[in-house]
C-alpha cells in the first residue's frame, strides 16, 4: 500500500501511530515518504472529504522536522499553500513544521507569521494556538527584527490566553528574551510577573525560567 493510500484509509483526522511510524521511516533514510508527504500535505485543498490525507501528511512532516529540521528547512514554500486549509489539525503541524525549521531557513520560515496571527483570532483550540505561540517564539529567536515583530503578537495573545494557552505563551517570550531589547524585557518581565502565583506549577517554573534569564 503505498503513502496515499494509508493516508487515505486512516481512521480519524489524525493518527499519530501512524505519522510516528512513516515519519521514523524517513529519519531512517526513506525519502520518498518525505518527498510524497511535502505533496499531499496540500491535496485537494478544498476539499474538506480529504483532510485525512492532508492531516496524516502533516503529521509525517511534523515528526520529521522536530528530530531532522534539515530534510525539511529548504522546502518550506512548498508547504505555504496548505496553511489555507479550513480543517486546523493539518495548520497546528504546519505551524510547528515553520517553527523547528525556524533557525535554517529563517527567511520562509518568518514569511508566514501573518498566518500564525491570523490563526490567533480563530478560537480554534490550544493546539492550533500552542503550535502558533511556539512558532513566534522560535521564530523570533532568529533575529532582533523577527523578534520585535512577534513581541506584539505574543503580548496581545497574553492578555486574551484561556489557562492552557498561558505556558505555551511564556515559552515563546523565553525564546526570544536574547533578541529584544530592553523594554522589550520589561515587557517579558511584567508578563511572567503577572504568573508568579499562577496554580500550575509549570507555569510558575517557566515564570522563573523567564526572570532568571532576564535579571
Amino acid at each position: 500500500m503505498n503513502l496515499f493510500e494509508l493516508l487515505q484509509n486512516n481512521k480519524g483526522t489524525v493518527s499519530s501511530a501512524l505519522g510516528k511510524e512513516l515519519a521514523q521511516k524517513v529519519l531512517e533514510g526513506d525519502r520518498t515518504i518525505l518527498n510524497d508527504a511535502i505533496q499531499y500535505v496540500s491535496y485537494d485543498l478544498e476539499n474538506p472529504k480529504s483532510k485525512n490525507i492532508r492531516a496524516g501528511a502533516a503529521k509525517i512532516l511534523e515528526k520529521v522536522a522536530e528530530k531532522q529540521p534539515e530534510l525539511i528547512a529548504d522546502d518550506l514554500e512548498k508547504l505555504k499553500p496548505a496553511l489555507d486549509v479550513a480543517e486546523p489539525q493539518t495548520r497546528w503541524m504546519l505551524m510547528q513544521v515553520f517553527g523547528y525549521c525556524a533557525k535554517l531557513n529563517p527567511k520562509d520560515a518568518s514569511s508566514v507569521i501573518d498566518y500564525g496571527k491570523s490563526y490567533l483570532g480563530e478560537n480554534a483550540g490550544v493546539c492550533l494556538s500552542g503550535a502558533v505561540h511556539l512558532y513566534l517564539g522560535r521564530v523570533g529567536a532568529t533575529s532582533e527584527k523577527t523578534a520585535a515583530e512577534v513581541l506584539p503578537i505574543l503580548d496581545d495573545a497574553l492578555q486574551k490566553a484561556s489557562e492552557n494557552e498561558v505556558d505555551w505563551i511564556l515559552e515563546a517570550f523565553y525564546s526570544i528574551i536574547d533578541k529584544v531589547g530592553n523594554e522589550g524585557k520589561e515587557l517579558i518581565k511584567r508578563n511572567a510577573e503577572l504568573y508568579a502565583d499562577a496554580k500550575k506549577n509549570a507555569t510558575i517554573k517557566r515564570v522563573r525560567k523567564i526572570l532568571k534569564k532576564i535579571s
